[in-house]
């Protein structure tokens, strides 16, 4: 049974998340015309650490989750004014991952890199509209985005699938894996076979891209 690891110090996680957005506010402009394009994830403890007991690490809840997203919309607002003194046009966007919110981003790119990014996650034709009620005081800075829903998926493949016994460290590993795969299949997965290997798309949530521009 997975165990929820309980989040202590609180005060000091709201420390480092500030530190966190004063560390990434100012956009490396010079890398970013080296590059082309640019990011800033979230890099804040305990939410981004590596569990070596098993147990789940919760993803930020109330004021922990107020205050990252106030982060990313304030980089975001940073970068957008670095951005506009380039004068050409750049791609720059707010991905807001519900509920695997420390997978959040902002991201931009620039000359041949503008598109980079279009494909980076599935859009389904069905879209929704993004629930700005549920952020609290953040509520009027989010609709001045425009919000595209998109799909936050985990992938595997066919060759993934097709590995020998001999591949995983015990025999038990790969039994237990067939079975997991087996059962993911059954559920019907969103599949590409567009290209030689096949891969299935396991939905874990939803990812909201936000833009100005």
């Amino acid at each position: 049974m997975i165990t929820h690891r309980k989040i202590r110090g609180g005060n000091r996680i709201l420390k480092s998340i500030e530190e966190w957005k004063n560390y990434n506010i100012e956009l490396d402009l010079d890398y970013l015309k080296s590059s082309k394009r640019n990011y800033c994830k979230i890099w804040v403890s305990p939410f981004v650490n590596i569990s070596i007991t098993g147990s789940n690490i919760p993803s930020p809840k109330l004021k922990h989750r107020q205050e990252i997203i106030k982060g990313l919309l304030e980089i975001y607002n940073h970068w957008e004014q670095q951005l506009n003194t380039l004068n050409k046009p750049y791609y720059l966007a707010i991905w807001l991952f519900e509920p695997r919110l420390k997978k959040s981003q902002v991201v931009c790119a620039i000359d041949e890199m503008v598109n980079f990014y279009d494909i980076t996650f599935y859009k389904p034709k069905d879209q929704h509209n993004f629930p700005s009620q549920n952020y609290g005081k953040l509520q009027e800075e989010l609709n001045t985005f425009n919000w595209t829903y998109a799909l936050d998926e985990d992938h595997f493949f066919q060759s993934d699938i097709d590995l020998e016994e001999d591949s995983y460290a015990s025999k038990q590993d790969y039994i237990g894996m067939q079975k997991w795969y087996n059962r993911k299949l059954k559920q019907g997965l969103r599949t590409d076979t567009s290209s030689k290997d096949t891969f299935y798309a396991i939905k874990m949530g939803a990812t909201w891209i936000g833009t100005k521009n």
